[in-house]
């Protein structure tokens, strides 16, 4: 029987190469073998323990492939976007299974797929339960009914599209910066705003990208790091800020000499620090916005005065995912961004390397790890 590799999270900081069977798949089902894999930071913090989950794992949802098996009613069973395809074609996949329609978020709220109780998420499914590998960090994905599958465009690189997921991110954290905005009022992002970005890591770079793509008139990207604040000004930042040991009350100084002396329009933050959405609140303007991204994992608490929402009479937005269709717009915003994907990925490395890939995962020299099977 034919064997495939896959590399196995048994627990938290611990991640093994193991050998699985070749998949069999049934007549809804698509075989995709992996070309490459990103490691993302929900990866990391699962390997730091942050996540509650059932163990073994095989992580990994940031994945661009090939068809290499597709069942006589595959194309009936998913949601297939960006025309009919067939064996050898490339594809990716979105994290989420399809939303199931009828559960209560399905139904009271179908315009948010992602709250939907019945969805599985590949990538952090329990090895345990079949099929498997339905995890990137391997040689074959077992893409099974009611999943979604993009075609890619065939003038973007593979090496490009493996960030469809993370663009997806960043793409709908600048959308909830959107709506329910009224350009005509002043609401909502335009043009002509300022943005200030809190975190120049992987998602807060493609948010600055995504920014910048739209034709916003003023990014500015803080970060403790200059090495990714020079990043972030290939990216699209026209001005950085460094976050030092000075107090807050002087960066806000900065940033408010920057933005007509009142503040950013609208602050996005994707440090995934909880003293930083505390800071947000400080940094955005009286009547602005703050979109949250960061915080897909539970690191901790701190402590805010609410009096400052009110105050400033805030709209405060959080983001948790996309819905499915996220990836047509990313896969659209990677094939057209003049941002320099080549420098954004810093690190490639082969599967039998992916504990390496996870350590230097979030640290000074590494900003995107992808990993190839």
């Amino acid at each position: 029987m034919a064997t495939i590799q896959a590399a196995v999270m048994t627990e938290p900081g611990h991640i093994e190469l193991r050998e699985f069977p070749k998949p069999q798949i049934g007549p809804e089902e698509v075989l995709i073998k992996v070309e490459r894999t990103g490691i993302c930071g929900s990866d990391k913090h699962m390997y730091a323990g942050h996540m509650v989950l059932k163990f073994p794992v095989i992580p990994g949802h940031e994945l661009v492939g090939t068809i290499a098996e597709m069942g006589s009613k595959a194309a009936e069973k998913l949601a297939i976007v960006g025309g009919p395809v067939k064996e050898g074609d490339r594809v990716t996949t979105t994290p989420s299974s399809l939303a199931c329609g009828r559960c209560y978020y399905c139904l009271h709220m179908p315009h948010r797929p992602t709250l939907c109780t019945n969805r599985f998420v590949y990538g952090f499914v329990s090895s345990g339960i079949a099929p498997t590998p339905r995890g990137g960090f391997s040689e074959y994905l077992h893409l099974t009914a009611n999943s979604w599958l993009f075609k890619i465009p065939d003038d973007l690189p593979s090496e490009y599209a493996v960030l469809t997921e993370p663009a997806a991110v960043a793409t709908r954290a600048v959308e909830r910066a959107l709506g329910p905005g009224i350009p005509h009022i002043g609401e909502g992002l335009g043009m002509d705003k300022s943005v200030l970005v809190l975190g120049a890591g992987p998602i807060g770079q493609l948010v600055i990208a995504t920014l910048a793509h739209v034709g916003v008139d003023q990014v500015i990207a803080a970060d403790i790091s200059p090495k990714r604040l020079e990043l972030a000004k290939a990216m699209g930042a026209r001005q950085t800020v460094q976050v030092d040991k000075r107090p807050l009350a002087e960066r806000l100084e900065e940033v408010k000499a920057l933005t007509s002396g009142v503040g950013p329009d609208i602050v996005i933050e994707t440090a995934g620090v909880p003293i930083v959405f505390k800071e947000s609140l400080d940094f955005v303007r009286r009547g602005g916005i703050v979109v949250e991204v960061g915080h897909f994992t539970d690191p901790g608490g701190v402590e805010i005065r609410p009096n400052i929402i009110c105050f400033k009479d805030l709209d405060i937005r959080g983001m948790w995912a996309y819905p499915g269709m996220q990836f047509k717009t990313a896969l659209s915003f990677l094939k057209n961004t003049r941002a320099p994907l080549d420098r954004f990925i810093t690190h490639r490395l082969p599967l039998a390397k992916i504990a390496e890939g996870l350590d230097i995962t979030g640290g000074e020299t590494a900003m995107k790890v992808v990993i190839e099977p």
